[in-house]
């Protein structure tokens, strides 16, 4: 991932509004997510490959339990697999364009898939809706690298010195 993408996971429905399922479940002890328990028993009914196939055009993988739709070092669309199923589904949004677009295709996606999104950053999960995730990539610590990454990188020098 890019310092200029924000990172959205799609999470089935089914397992999000499941008692004792929460965000916290979706990180290891080394605190990386992982969203294979959402999809393990939750496998898309409808055809994903076809799905994303409409809204993004597909790329080379560099795995072959991995499909990726986009552009890597811009918006992209990842689904990993372990055999035939899905273990998840990541959608990295650009922050130095326009994102409303892929805000719009990935609620549309996730509308489809019966999904919510979970944004890691935040360690939340959140309804499909554009607005909110439009407001997410906009307030991530993304957005304003892409939009002033001198000062952006000023910023961190002088946050890092003041913890020393």
């Amino acid at each position: 991932m890019a310092i200029w993408q924000f990172v959205v996971a799609l999470i089935p429905r089914e397992w999000a509004e499941r008692d004792g399922n929460g965000p916290e479940m979706l990180y290891d002890d080394e605190g990386f997510n992982n969203m294979t328990i959402t999809w393990k028993s939750n496998q898309p009914v409808a055809n994903l490959v076809e799905l994303i196939s409409r809204l993004f055009l597909p790329a080379e993988s560099w795995s072959d339990s991995l499909r990726i739709w986009g552009d890597q070092s811009g918006n992209d669309v990842q689904v990993g697999y372990e055999g035939d199923d899905v273990e998840f589904v990541m959608v990295r949004i650009d922050t130095r364009k326009d994102a409303s677009h892929i805000c719009a295709k990935t609620v549309e996606l996730a509308r489809a898939l019966d999904c919510l999104l979970f944004l890691p950053i935040e360690r939340s999960v959140v309804a499909a809706d554009e607005a909110m995730l439009s407001i997410a990539v906009q307030n991530s610590r993304a957005a304003p690298f892409s939009a002033a990454p001198c000062k952006f990188i000023k910023q961190l020098s002088c946050t890092s010195a003041n913890k020393r």
